[in-house]
């Protein structure tokens, strides 16, 4: 396994993120359908604009892995707090790759960005996923009763956040 980098998203990488999001087990995990087009995925990121982070895990010029984090800056009662999301090529799991893109995401919100609240919602059978999570400092808050439909069935998520110095 050689090493990747984290950089920051960049227009032409939009080809790759598109493409990693329409694998099935991307799709599975996440709130998108199953055939984003790359224009719509252009008109989601222009349309979150300023208060939009997202950041790349690049191999050889590949990419592995896209996160980002969603501030509430136009909420001036939720300035502190942000959403993130996470999704890695399936060929590229069980590597590093979440993980390092998420430090990079909670290192700019503890740091820069004075985030001090970090949430995310997943589903409650994805347990690689809750375990990296809680890892990383999050707690569970609540659980959503049929959430969202995954696999022509409703699931449940699990609210997590994260707070800045609380373990």
């Amino acid at each position: 396994m050689s090493s990747f980098s984290i950089r920051p998203m960049v227009a032409s990488d939009l080809t790759a993120v598109a493409e990693i999001y329409r694998q099935r087990s991307c799709v599975e995990n996440s709130l998108h359908t199953p055939f984003m087009s790359e224009d719509e995925w252009r008109a989601r990121l222009q349309q979150m604009g300023r208060d939009l982070q997202c950041l790349v895990a690049v191999r050889d010029d590949q990419v592995l892995g896209h996160a980002c984090l969603i501030t509430f800056g136009t909420e001036p009662r939720r300035r502190h707090a942000g959403s993130l999301g996470v999704v890695v090529h399936s060929d590229c799991r069980r590597q590093g790759v979440a993980s390092s893109l998420l430090r990079e995401l909670i290192d700019t919100c503890d740091n820069w960005l004075g985030i001090s609240r970090i949430e995310l919602e997943v589903f409650a059978s994805n347990e690689g996923a809750i375990a990296l999570y809680r890892n990383l400092g999050f707690c569970e808050e609540g659980r959503m009763k049929g959430f969202a439909y995954r696999n022509g069935q409703l699931e449940d998520a699990i609210l997590m956040a994260r707070y800045e110095g609380v373990e």
